[in-house]
């Protein structure tokens, strides 16, 4: 049992340094994310979709395209602030291990295996309502993204939420949360007659089309007439979903390795904890 618990300390001493060099470089890159516009790559991407705007609002006869207001920086300020966040939290969480294994710490690496207790039964939760009752978590997120998209104006608009979603449904070539149906519950339909072009109503974004319209003329949009509907019709949140979550295999594979790394933990903590306590506790007889 001691060389069991001796070589339990020696892991969990040696993991958690490993996870305060990542803590570390969690922070530090989130505040570059708050930084990104300096990049090169960052903003070769925005002058790229700037000119993708610039583009369609030509075709439509938009006055303003409101691309000149687009900055991805705005979108990684909130990933920026997650993974500050992030890295805060597991660089606690790592010096709690840290000490309480290497300098046997009781307190320390008791309090270290109860959140990591509590940390996995929450994974453990959230797995069994993704694969056993995926609408439960998927229908709230889509409810947060729904509430968003109310919010789009289309082409000509500065305003973030707009600005977000062509940026999205551009990259990601999708169409709205489920589907371009999705943009019927939009609170304006500025988006269904952009510029001064588009003469009939439109039934989904111009960003959706698979290629830009080529002309100026109302007929030269019927990529998005569901009469002649040529668009990315897959919904992005299935999209981005898939992309993450899509390969069941390699999913379980994470899942399984991360439960008994977690679990292992848990069990080398709890062995430290008893073995520390029983020496803290023993009176050794006076000389």
């Amino acid at each position: 049992m001691a060389l069991i618990t001796g070589l339990g300390r020696c892991i969990v001493t040696c993991l958690n340094i490993f996870f305060v060099i990542i803590s570390l470089l969690m922070i530090a890159a989130g505040v570059i994310a708050y930084q990104a516009s300096e990049i090169d790559q960052i903003q070769s991407l925005e002058k790229d979709i700037r000119t993708a705007l610039d583009t369609i609002a030509s075709k439509t006869g938009s006055g303003s395209t409101g691309a000149e207001s687009f900055s991805i920086t705005e979108f990684l300020d909130g990933i920026g602030m997650g993974l500050i966040i992030a890295g805060c939290v597991l660089l606690f969480l790592s010096f709690l291990g840290c000490c309480g294994a290497c300098c046997k710490f009781k307190t320390l690496i008791f309090v270290y295996a109860l959140i990591i207790s509590v940390m996995l039964l929450g994974e453990i939760i959230v797995v069994i309502l993704m694969y056993a009752a995926p609408g439960t978590i998927q229908g709230s997120i889509k409810d947060v993204l729904l509430e968003s998209l109310k919010n789009y104006k289309g082409i000509g608009n500065s305003e973030v939420a707009t600005l977000g979603w062509m940026f999205v449904m551009q990259q990601m070539k999708c169409c709205g949360v489920n589907d371009y149906k999705d943009f019927s519950q939009t609170k304006t339909d500025d988006w269904r007659k952009p510029g001064g072009n588009v003469v009939n109503d439109l039934d989904a974004p111009v960003v959706c089309c698979v290629n830009v319209p080529t002309g100026t003329s109302d007929t030269d949009f019927n990529c998005a007439r569901e009469a002649t509907l040529d668009i990315n019709n897959e919904g992005c949140f299935d999209k981005v979903w898939d992309s993450v979550l899509g390969n069941p295999t390699y999913a379980a594979i994470g899942y399984s390795a991360a439960f008994v790394f977690q679990l292992l933990l848990i069990i080398f903590s709890y062995l430290m904890y008893v073995k520390d306590k029983k020496k803290g506790n023993k009176v050794y007889p006076r000389a």
